[in-house]
């Protein structure tokens, strides 16, 4: 029996010995598969592009009406071109996370990231839906808003920390402002966009600097004593 329990630890020690590296390729896989669902907003976005465009052409001639519906499609318009950074979105929203996790050592489940991917994509939606009613600037602030609102409580909430949800508050913030001015900046979106991602990568080398990649987060639950050695009893 002694044996068996040994080899049952063993093996639940090996389950969770995932490297701090592999559990980054992991998030930024999660990263890339969340950033899927934003192909289907996508294509919502051009089918109703489309039907304005075709009120337009067919209201030629109705001052008021025909202006409307040009404010529709730059609507239109706008929230397509920030469909283009959905996964700069996803990829520096999990890349916060996991710094969170593993700077102050809190495990978080691939569950919780895809949580938060899910509540990206949502915000996709929540800009398209409110767009066509009070048109794109206000929508991305109510929608940008209660996204980052939601985001940093649940990293309160997951960390367990109220000083680090406030920081969190804050670097989303920082981000969906960002992101908007890289929508409404057309001329300089690119430099911008290439400089904040590379501060982006150059933050998190800097917080993750002293994180031993090979090693995993401590486990509370297993441990650390060494297994009791096996008697044989003469015959």
């Amino acid at each position: 029996m002694s044996g068996f329990s040994i080899s049952q630890s063993g093996l639940q020690a090996g389950a969770s010995s995932r490297s701090m590296g592999m559990k980054l390729i992991l998030v930024c896989g999660l990263a890339l598969l969340m950033a899927i669902p934003s192909f289907s907003v996508g294509g919502l976005v051009d089918e109703r592009s489309q039907r304005a465009a075709n009120v337009v052409q067919q209201t030629v001639g109705q001052q008021v009406l025909l202006g409307s519906s040009i404010r529709l499609v730059d609507s239109y318009r706008s929230v397509n071109r920030s469909l283009k950074y959905a996964l700069l979105f996803l990829g520096l929203v999990f890349l916060s996370y996991f710094v969170f996790k593993a700077t102050t050592g809190k495990r978080v489940h691939p569950a919780q990231y895809i949580l938060v991917g899910t509540a990206q994509i949502i915000f996709f939606l929540l800009l398209l839906s409110l767009a066509e009613k009070i048109g794109f600037d206000f929508a991305f602030l109510i929608a940008g808003g209660g996204t980052v609102t939601l985001l940093s409580t649940n990293a309160g909430w997951v960390f367990s920390s109220r000083s680090l949800g406030f920081r969190a508050l804050a670097v989303f913030s920082l981000l969906y402002t960002l992101i908007y001015l890289l929508l409404r900046l057309e001329d300089d979106a690119l430099l911008i966009g290439a400089v904040a991602s590379f501060l982006a990568v150059a933050a998190a080398m800097y917080f993750t600097r002293s994180i031993d990649w090979y090693s995993s987060l401590s486990l509370p639950n297993i441990s650390k004593e060494p297994p009791p050695s096996v008697s044989t009893r003469s015959a």
